[in-house]
């Protein structure tokens, strides 16, 4: 797999960044309302039939632009975006929808705040990125949030809590997967294009454990207020998010993409809170670390780049700080 990814990999296009930043922004924010959203339809629903679900109608909305970039139904079945869709997909998002069945919504926000680590670890791994220091600095204050938000909630529950936990790492370790996989697609390929061929791959592998689910439980019984949560969740937070991410890796590496992933316990802690959960204050603190790693990591590497970018005529590195 190290050798696929490899030979996907290209020199990124150079500039674009504010745009690749607001791209990140948006889709961290819409993020952050998934787990809750979903933790309402299991309720009725099967794992990987809600992710079947989901990831169609996110298909189905990209589809139009995606031909127009030039995606072709063969695609699908390509030995890269199977394994795209088999990571990316599958794993990620069902062990997650499977997480969301044994812990909490506002648990399984802030166990996010581990992905910039994932995501870094699978570039260094994978994509062979570098791994400056003001971005480990981002890392690791990210991951002493994680640190604190784990102390609470392992000892709120029983074994099933744990478990929905040790999902949820799963799932994070498998998008950063997908992450190494976007970025070396990316520089190369349209947003519309690789997103919907991802999604058209996971699709493949989720529908046979929904077909199972749908024959031991029956066809979920849902009203229209679910269905439009369902609507939501695949326009939203599947087809909009993975879009615009996908769109800021053209111009930002992974590992430092991933650090806006900070956003995200934040905005899904709000959203939990909204919608009633409880939050302990150490988990409140878990959150603002979040967001302090991601400025920090950000600020740094920002203002390392533009010291490169004084002694060096390569623009690409200097926006990259590489």
């Amino acid at each position: 797999m190290t050798a696929l990814i490899g030979r996907l990999k290209t020199r990124p296009p150079v500039g674009g960044r504010p745009t690749a930043v607001a791209a990140l922004l948006v889709a961290m924010l819409l993020w952050g309302s998934v787990f809750v959203g979903t933790e309402q339809l299991l309720k009725d629903t099967g794992a990987f039939t809600l992710a079947a679900g989901r990831f169609a109608v996110g298909l189905a909305v990209l589809l139009p632009l995606a031909y127009r970039e030039g995606f072709r139904a063969r695609l699908v079945f390509t030995r890269r975006y199977l394994l795209f869709g088999l990571t990316g997909v599958f794993f990620s998002y069902g062990l997650q929808n499977v997480a969301l069945q044994f812990t909490s919504a506002s648990s399984a926000a802030l166990i996010v705040a581990g992905m910039p680590a994932a995501i870094a670890l699978m570039g260094v791994l994978f994509l062979r990125e570098r791994l400056p220091l003001p971005r480990l600095v981002g890392i690791v204050v990210s991951v002493a949030g994680v640190v604190l938000v784990s102390s609470t909630i392992s000892s709120s529950g029983g074994h099933h809590v744990l478990l929905g936990n040790a999902l949820m790492v799963g799932s994070i370790l498998a998008y950063g997967v997908y992450a190494a996989q976007g970025r070396a697609l990316g520089t190369s390929q349209p947003a519309a294009l690789v997103t919907a061929a991802s999604f058209g791959a996971g699709l493949l592998f989720l529908l046979p454990p929904a077909a199972g689910e749908v024959y031991l439980q029956g066809l979920p019984q849902i009203g229209a207020g679910q269905w439009l949560l369902l609507l939501y969740l695949g326009v939203g937070t599947t087809a909009a998010t993975i879009f615009l991410w996908n769109y800021a890796l053209r111009f930002i590496e992974a590992g430092g993409a991933g650090l806006y992933f900070n956003l995200v316990p934040v905005s899904g802690l709000v959203i939990a809170i909204i919608a009633g959960q409880s939050v302990a204050p150490v988990q409140l603190l878990g959150g603002a670390l979040a967001i302090a790693g991601l400025l920090v990591g950000d600020h740094l590497l920002r203002g390392r780049g533009r010291r490169a970018g004084a002694h060096d005529d390569s623009p690409e590195e200097a926006e990259y700080g590489t």
